[in-house]
């Protein structure tokens, strides 16, 4: 094992420790957060598309959030605890839309979180030997076996862009695979 090896896999746990503070809590409420357009446009078949990002209260009356950050590269999946809004206002046009009764979130909902992963990709200039890595998605799995994707990019005419101001929800392992998301890129 390199130090270098080491050094990536302390960045990721140092990522992903807060991120499991959810495992053990269930979902009462999911509410996304997208531009105005003046009718939501985030719910996709296959998945849910999102501008700014979702907020998860849990059944203890906590609130987290994933946004698309900045923290390792450019576009990445930001990850907090606490209040959406410190990241974006609603006067910047962002919409706040909760999805409970949303198809693919009824099965979620009051379920208990049983694992928490999150998956690394990086980019390199090609003249330089260094590797920027970042947490490209992050995966939630349920108790009954559900799980779910959250990644840094858009999808658009059924091509997947990474690193992108964006983020997209994803409900099912077919649907990830088709547009790779959940691939763990660093060794």
């Amino acid at each position: 094992v390199t130090t270098h090896h080491m050094e990536i896999q302390t960045e990721i746990d140092n990522y992903e420790n807060p991120i499991k503070e959810l495992i053990g809590k269930s979902i009462s409420d999911v509410n996304y957060f997208e531009i105005d357009y003046g009718k939501p446009l985030w719910n996709e078949t296959e998945y849910h598309s999102l501008d700014y990002g979702i907020e998860l209260i849990t059944t203890d009356e906590q609130a987290y959030y994933f946004v698309w950050g900045s923290e390792f590269t450019q576009y990445d999946v930001k990850f907090r605890k606490g209040n959406i809004l410190t990241e974006f206002s609603t006067e910047n046009g962002a919409k706040k839309y909760n999805v409970n009764s949303n198809q693919k979130w009824t099965e979620l909902i009051g379920i208990k979180i049983s694992g928490i992963e999150s998956c690394w990709s990086y980019w390199g200039l090609i003249n330089e030997n260094k590797r920027n890595y970042y947490p490209q998605d992050v995966r939630i799995e349920f108790e009954n076996r559900k799980e779910i994707w959250i990644s840094a990019l858009e999808i658009t005419d059924g091509k997947a862009m990474g690193m992108k101001d964006h983020l997209t929800i994803v409900f099912d392992q077919k649907v990830a695979d088709k547009y790779k998301i959940g691939i763990k890129n660093v060794w």
